[in-house]
């Protein structure tokens, strides 16, 4: 290296940058850019910086493509053919232009103030988007603060109610407390945990179209017995999947939730949805009034006095030809214990599917059946072993045993017709 290159000067590139802007925007000043080619250069310069992610450059850029088209020019009347045949042409273009004229104006006036308006509408929006970019994180950190006091806040509501559990209990034991107190406070403690409940569907239960496909097995049952006069209720409707493919299958549906955030969340998506608790609903209706009754991922939830008063109740309330619909974990699935069961707080006991339809023939329900529903993926169970002697079809013997014990249904659905 010579000496003239070590000591020439370092280049500063900013500089350079700062010098051509500079001189973009002389000549922009001065009108040397026709309105193509200020678009042209404008596109040039966000590219070179790399905005294409900031969404306030890019509203900009097409600000100067609205402003470029912004009056409607008209035909032109020239031609690239000569001679004879260009002035041919160039007559036939006037003539058309003149016999047009009126009409074009007429549609080119109402475009000029469609574009005039579209323009000053961008114009406004562009300094309200600006301030609201600058205004998210502020709001991201307000959040961030809120959620960290609700999840404080939450502990906090839970030991109260807790404590007044106790206290109204030990009221009632003493004959001091007033009558269904108790219940209240009991219920206003499970409500209290709505919207962790429902955070913990959205995280475990699976997505809403995956439910409401599976659970559109149960369609053609009541799809003969349902109508307006008698609709179909789904009981502890959840997140509302079912309700939503009945809605989409044209039956008069209906559902009753006790968890309120879930209620809300199902009236926002234009569900008929009430909040209640499905023995006292059910209790309510007239006898012969139901054309379908739906109990999807409820019956585990209740003790054994509460399942066999909710069934009774249902066979009652079912108009002829209804059908009484359960689906619960499966319990006959062993693996289903170690997962999907016990991984829900709120579950009292597994039933078994037996178990099920004898209670459902107890309430005087015909046709009984059970389903058996979402089968453990193939890549779950246990691998054949390979070869045909009699070791390896002793052994593959077991195997498949053991997968009918482990993976097999992991649901069932208990259907009874009245």
């Amino acid at each position: 290296m010579s000496q003239e290159e070590k000591s020439a000067p370092p280049v500063d590139v900013q500089a350079i940058l700062a010098q051509v802007d500079q001189a973009v925007e002389d000549k922009k000043a001065a009108g040397f850019y026709d309105p193509a080619e200020l678009r042209r250069v404008e596109e040039a310069a966000l590219a070179a910086r790399s905005v294409d992610d900031e969404p306030g450059n890019l509203m900009k850029l097409h600000h100067a493509r609205l402003k470029e088209y912004w009056e409607p020019t008209g035909w032109g009347v020239d031609t690239h053919r000569t001679g004879a045949a260009g002035k041919l042409i160039v007559g036939l273009k006037k003539l058309i232009y003149k016999a047009s004229r009126f009409p074009m104006s007429v549609w080119l006036a109402r475009q000029a103030r469609f574009n005039d308006e579209t323009v000053h509408l961008i114009t406004v929006l562009l300094p309200l988007v600006a301030n609201l970019r600058s205004r998210l994180p502020q709001a991201e950190k307000r959040l961030d603060e809120l959620e960290v006091s609700l999840a404080r806040t939450a502990p906090r509501i839970e030991a109260l109610l807790a404590r007044l559990e106790r206290v109204v209990t030990e009221q009632e034991a003493q004959g001091q407390a007033a009558p269904g107190a108790l219940d209240e406070v009991r219920r206003a403690r499970f409500q209290s945990r709505g919207a962790a409940y429902l955070e913990f569907e959205n995280a475990h239960r699976g997505g809403r179209e995956l439910i409401k496909q599976r659970q559109s097995v149960y369609l053609p049952f009541f799809a003969k017995s349902v109508t307006p006069q008698a609709p179909l209720v789904d009981l502890g409707c959840g997140r509302g999947e079912f309700l939503e493919a009945a809605q989409e299958a044209g039956l008069a549906a209906k559902g009753v939730e006790l968890n309120p955030e879930m209620v809300a969340h199902c009236q926002g998506r234009g569900l008929e949805v009430a909040e209640g608790e499905a023995l006292q609903y059910l209790a309510a209706q007239p006898d012969a009034s139901l054309g379908g009754i739906l109990l999807a991922q409820v019956i585990e939830h209740l003790t054994t006095d509460e399942l066999y008063e909710l069934v009774s109740l249902a066979a009652l309330k079912l108009a002829d030809g209804g059908h009484l619909i359960a689906e619960t974990v499966n319990p006959a699935c062993l693996t289903t214990l170690s997962g999907a069961f016990y991984l829900d707080l709120t579950h009292q006991r597994p039933i078994h599917p037996e178990a099920a339809r004898f209670l459902w023939k107890g309430a005087g329900l015909r046709q009984v059946e059970v389903l058996y529903l979402s089968p453990y993926p193939e890549q779950y169970r246990l691998p054949q072993a390979p070869g045909e002697d009699a070791t390896a079809q002793a052994l593959n013997q077991t195997v498949a045993r053991l997968n009918d014990l482990l993976y097999s249904f992991q649901d069932y659905a208990v259907v009874g017709r009245k």
